[in-house]
């Protein structure tokens, strides 16, 4: 290897001193050849002055920067290497009663855990578009168009849900930029530039009050074991002609982990916001001229099918209120079910099937989109790689 450093005196040495420059190994101790790579034993440099300017970020290590840990130097940057107890980038957080079991409250983290080979300790990272805050536990969008944020001042969707009369059938008319990746006609949910997962083939626009972007679909990759007669696996991915143009009312929502999804995100009793512009009545003749959105908790597998005169399979999530009209309708099929978790809105389900629409006794049925990240996930690469027909 060859290091080039600064240099302002002629570089060219006589014979003699030439030689002495040569070496048959990268450095000058036992079983050099069996090391890592490591610039400050490998480099030669000639004078005090390129020495220094060449390792003028040295030990990145300052006395008392891990307050209750040991500092490791990585040359151009630093790690802290915290005591039992303590976390974040300076050892100075205590550590919280789960923090180091993802089983339990995602691990503390707002995103991703995952835990170490020994079962002892934790590690949090983020989503795409996201930075890991100095306390290493809490997500911090790096753009206006990270995925599951809201650029509205405010949200009804904060409201407690008794807030909400019966209407989707039972809800109210959404704010313009509630909902910044809904597609319509129908449903679909943008997830990023490019892809928007369904539940039919259609046509679509992402649609907002006032204004439209119209958006043509190139390709729809219907899940290979779809079920039509029992309505499983009902889930497509549709692939944009062009990226969407994210704005303040045209963001991708976040998908979530498998394990944060089935460890908190699909507890029984979760509010979710589902949004549509299907029919507000199964009588109606006709589509809402405007997005609607209802608030309604997850509901136990169990009591779903005891419910439910169809078969419920466990890909699918079950959502509402017994004894009152909160549903999705006809129309809304593939649109959006979301939950927000610590400041970040995640797409947990798709809405897929009901006996009726919104009697009191039923509750609505919605793909489980973790069930399917593999399956997205390959269809996306496949597509990148330019494979056009992906695989189960």
């Amino acid at each position: 290897m060859v290091c080039v450093v600064p240099w302002v005196r002629p570089v060219f040495s006589d014979p003699p001193k030439a030689h002495m420059l040569l070496r048959s190994r990268r450095a000058n101790s036992i079983f050099e050849e069996l090391k890592p790579g490591n610039l400050e034993r490998e480099c030669i440099h000639v004078t005090r002055e390129a020495t220094v300017r060449a390792f003028s970020y040295g030990n990145q290590c300052r006395s008392n920067m891990c307050v209750h840990g040991t500092c490791v130097d990585l040359y151009q940057d630093y790690a802290c290497r915290c005591r039992p107890g303590y976390e974040g980038r300076y050892c100075n957080q205590r550590e919280s009663q789960t923090a180091t079991d993802c089983l339990e409250e995602n691990g503390d983290c707002d995103h991703i855990c995952e835990e170490s080979e020994d079962g002892l300790s934790r590690r949090c990272s983020c989503l795409s578009g996201y930075k890991l805050h100095d306390d290493h536990r809490t997500c911090k969008p790096t753009g206006s168009s990270s995925c599951g944020q809201l650029l509205i001042s405010k949200s009804s969707y904060s409201d407690p849900i008794d807030g909400l009369q019966p209407w989707v059938v039972g809800g109210e008319v959404g704010k313009k930029g509630e909902s910044p990746w809904q597609v319509c006609n129908c449903g679909g949910v943008l997830i990023d530039q490019n892809w928007v997962p369904d539940a039919s083939e259609s046509d679509w626009r992402i649609r907002y009050e006032g204004s439209e972007v119209t958006m043509r679909v190139v390709k729809a990759f219907k899940h290979p074991d779809y079920n039509s007669r029992t309505v499983d696996n009902d889930i497509a991915m549709l692939r944009l002609e062009s990226p969407a143009p994210f704005s303040t009312y045209i963001i991708p929502v976040c998908l979530p982990g498998r394990d944060l999804a089935e460890g908190v995100l699909h507890r029984n009793g979760t509010v979710t916001v589902v949004t549509g512009w299907g029919k507000d009545d199964i009588d109606s003749t006709r589509f809402s001229s405007a997005l609607n959105v209802i608030k309604i908790p997850l509901v136990d597998h169990s009591v779903c099918a005891q419910q439910m005169t169809n078969n419920v399979s466990h890909n699918v999530l079950c959502a509402g209120i017994l004894g009152k009209s909160f549903d999705a309708c006809e129309g809304d099929s593939g649109g959006p079910m979301v939950t927000l978790y610590r400041n970040t809105w995640f797409l947990v389900g798709l809405v897929s099937w009901g006996e009726g629409c919104g009697h009191v006794d039923k509750l609505g049925i919605y793909t489980k989109v973790s069930n399917y990240n593999e399956w997205i996930h390959r269809v996306r690469d496949e597509w990148d790689n330019g494979q056009h027909t992906p695989t189960a």
